[in-house]
């Protein structure tokens, strides 16, 4: 009924690694792999049979369901198993946001531009929106700090000495 050819090397399991003993592998009633012990154990709470396939197969001893004749009695290896727990990993930690250059970069959002911005882009850019955000024709209180935003921004990204500081830095340089 058992065979050599049966033996395999302990699998482990999700809570130990393989402990290398060798170990016959079954299959229980609901078709799950279990390893029982290589031997037969007086011991044992698993009936294990070979069917007429030639399948292992193995399922629990009950009072309702005892052991048969062409059955052996066996340990379920997990119940011997010396492997060593295995130890969760924490979870790596998340990715850092990259960092963009200019840091801040706000003054080229303000024109609606991109660093790559030419200087008659950021010249046509601040004319436009301070023909729309010019206090002479929306008084708002939230545009005219908008339109002194802008004649910041077109103040330092229009000479290329301060373009190049911001850029480097994402920081408006200070007036000298």
């Amino acid at each position: 009924m058992l065979s050599v050819a049966d033996l395999k090397t302990c699998p482990g399991t999700k809570e130990k690694t393989s402990c290398g003993r060798k170990v016959r592998l079954t299959r229980a009633e609901s078709g799950a792999p279990l390893a029982v012990d290589p031997t037969p154990h007086p011991d044992g709470n698993t009936a294990v049979w070979r069917d007429v396939h030639g399948v292992l197969r193995s399922r629990r001893i009950t009072p309702d369901r005892p052991l048969s004749p062409p059955e052996k009695r066996m340990m379920p290896h997990a119940a011997t198993c010396t492997g060593v727990p295995r130890v969760k990993t924490p979870p790596p930690p998340p990715p850092r946001p990259p960092k963009t250059t200019p840091p801040a970069g706000h003054l080229y959002v303000l024109l609606g531009l991109t660093k790559a911005a030419s200087q008659d882009d950021i010249k046509r850019a601040y004319r436009r929106l301070a023909r729309q955000l010019h206090p002479d024709i929306n008084a708002d209180q939230k545009v005219v700090e908008h339109f002194k935003a802008i004649g910041e921004a077109y103040h330092v990204l229009s000479d290329p000495g301060r373009r190049a500081a911001y850029d480097a830095t994402g920081q408006a340089p200070r007036p000298r």
